[in-house]
């Protein structure tokens, strides 16, 4: 038995310090470059490959059967979790060339990616001007998604006899 939950606990721990995005990703990625960086000069940092976190805002999808994912950025740590979601340094914008389902990927949701800055792009953010970032995507996780207060979650039991249940 105390094998048993040495197994679980071990597989528990391993499962929680699990990296969301992959070593060869995180190699491609230039630590030097902050969010605020690239915000402040978009051009400048052309080519770079980034780490990046945050909910997604929208997706666009294109017509070669791409996506655009607009990103309300988040700050992550050095393998990528989402460390902070009350605080943001801005939006940008998420290229990828596969088509990622807007009811899958929809608002709301967090993601972590690598991805290499393309640019910039004008655009509107409520009735505001705004530019924001573009990055190719190089590898991107979903996070899943997770009970939130006050949701009535889906239940499943299978009960024995009066008031018992497992």
């Amino acid at each position: 038995m105390r094998f048993f939950l040495l197994v679980v606990a071990a597989l528990t721990c391993a499962a929680g310090c699990a990296r969301p995005i992959s070593r060869p990703s995180l190699t491609l990625v230039d630590p030097s470059v902050s969010f605020a960086d690239l915000r402040q000069n978009p051009d400048r940092y052309s080519g770079r490959t980034l780490l990046l976190g945050g909910a997604i805002a929208a997706v666009r999808v294109l017509p070669g059967g791409g996506s655009d994912l607009e990103m309300v950025q988040f700050p992550t740590d050095k393998v990528g979790r989402i460390t902070a979601t009350n605080t943001s340094g801005g939006r940008f914008v998420a290229r990828d060339g596969v088509f990622r389902d807007p009811a899958i990927y929809r608002a709301g949701r967090l993601m972590t990616l690598v991805a290499t800055v393309e640019g910039v792009q004008q655009g509107r953010l409520g009735d505001v001007d705004y530019l924001y970032p573009v990055l190719t995507v190089v590898e991107l996780h979903l996070w899943p998604e997770v009970e939130r207060p006050g949701a009535s979650p889906v239940r499943f039991g299978i009960g024995i006899g009066v008031g018992t249940s497992f």
